[in-house]
This record gives C-alpha cells, sequence and structure tokens, in this order.
C-alpha cells in the first residue's frame, strides 16, 4: 500500500514491475505501456512533470531536450519483454537484448537519463532498476518538484508551477522559496508522502478562509 511506503519505494516497485501482471500488481504498467517510447513519454510526465513527446521526430521546439535525449532515454525500456503465463496473464520479464532505433541515425543509443551521461557499455543486468534509482535520487530536482508541485495541487487546486506537467526551467513556481522549502523537508523526511500532507494540510495557507472579507458596510 502505498501509505506504508515511502514515495521512492513505490515509484521503483512500478517501473521494475517483472513476473505475473496477476500476482504482481505493478507489472500491469508494462502491460499497458508496451512500447519503449510510450513508456518513456509517460514516465516523464507523470513522474518528472516533463513532455518529451515533441522530441520524438525533432527537437524539442519549447524545452532543451532533443531526438537523442528522447532515445537515449527510451532505450531504458527497449528490453521489456513480455509473454503469456499459465493463467492468460502476461508475464513481464527483462531481456537481455533489444533496442529502439533512432530515426535519423538508424542505430540505437545506450541508454542515457535525461540531462545525465550514458550508461557504461559494460553495465548489464535491468535497465529499469539503473533508470528507476537515477529517477528517485534525491539528486533529482525533477522528480521532487514535481511530486511536490502534483500534491500541492490535488489540495489547493492549482500547482506552484502551472501546468503541472509543464516543469521547464523557463517555467518557475509561483513561489520559489516555498518550492525549495517543501522539496528539502521532503528529503529530510525520506520521501514521506503522508509527512508532506500533513505539512501542507496544517499551514496556515491550506487553513486559510475561503470566504472573502468583503468590504462592510458603505
Amino acid at each position: 500500500m502505498l501509505e506504508n511506503k515511502p514515495w521512492d519505494h513505490f515509484v521503483k516497485e512500478i517501473l521494475t514491475g517483472s513476473g505475473s501482471n496477476f500476482s504482481n500488481g505493478p507489472a500491469n504498467y508494462w502491460v499497458i505501456h508496451d512500447e519503449a517510447s510510450k513508456a518513456a513519454e509517460n514516465i516523464t510526465l507523470t513522474f518528472l512533470g516533463i513532455s518529451v513527446a515533441c522530441a520524438r521526430c525533432h527537437n524539442h521546439p519549447l524545452d532543451k531536450w532533443t531526438q537523442n535525449d528522447y532515445y537515449g532515454l527510451a532505450s531504458f525500456f527497449s528490453r521489456v519483454g513480455r509473454k503469456p503465463g499459465d493463467l492468460r496473464d502476461l508475464i513481464i520479464f527483462e531481456s537481455q537484448t533489444g533496442g529502439i532505433k533512432h530515426p535519423e541515425l538508424d542505430r540505437a543509443l545506450p541508454p542515457r537519463p535525461l540531462g545525465g551521461e550514458p550508461l557504461a557499455p559494460e553495465i548489464s543486468g535491468n535497465l529499469r532498476f539503473h533508470f528507476a534509482n537515477w529517477l528517485t535520487s534525491s539528486e533529482n530536482r525533477y522528480f521532487l518538484r514535481a511530486t511536490v508541485n502534483r500534491i500541492w495541487q490535488h489540495f489547493f487546486g492549482r500547482g506552484l508551477v502551472e501546468p503541472v506537467d509543464d516543469m521547464r526551467q523557463t517555467n518557475p513556481a509561483s513561489n520559489e522559496a516555498l518550492m525549495a522549502a517543501l522539496i528539502q523537508d521532503f528529503i529530510n523526511h525520506r520521501f514521506d508522502v503522508q509527512h508532506l500532507i500533513r505539512t501542507i494540510m496544517n499551514s496556515a495557507t491550506y487553513q486559510a478562509s475561503a470566504e472573502g472579507r468583503g468590504l462592510g458596510p458603505l
């Protein structure tokens, strides 16, 4: 259950889900997102608040992400295999081969997180584990900002950054000092979502009346 796990653990379980989609709930994520490009676009939008879809065909016109960034990212998810199980289920597994070709270069790029370094060729194993560790790191400000922003938006109806899926550097928060304080508190409490929720709900901002005082009689 989400309430029993830190947010980073919860996200890692989804991103690395394997085995039968009947017995292991997180594996269903990879039943739905059954293409590397589809997974890359959904993961960045959901957990980083970044849209990279434009970079599938060309460099992003409004952000810094390039086609190379897109296909390096998608490479992390290009070895996710699927096969029928014994009970009409699907078995999700990590293949040792596979790739997604860059349409202009006509070859697969090495896995590379957004803004990061490519994985060294000698690194093997489950590529999704390497990506999940990068994504949920306390050094990944996109992940932290997107998480805090989505929870803030849930309670206030508006994020500190709007739209919530537009976490570009050129789209700052309405209150950067508040965003920074909430992020640091989230890190200090080991990605505890319940603590973050309590912090927001106990704030004077959340507890302020929604009714205007008016000007009184004239």
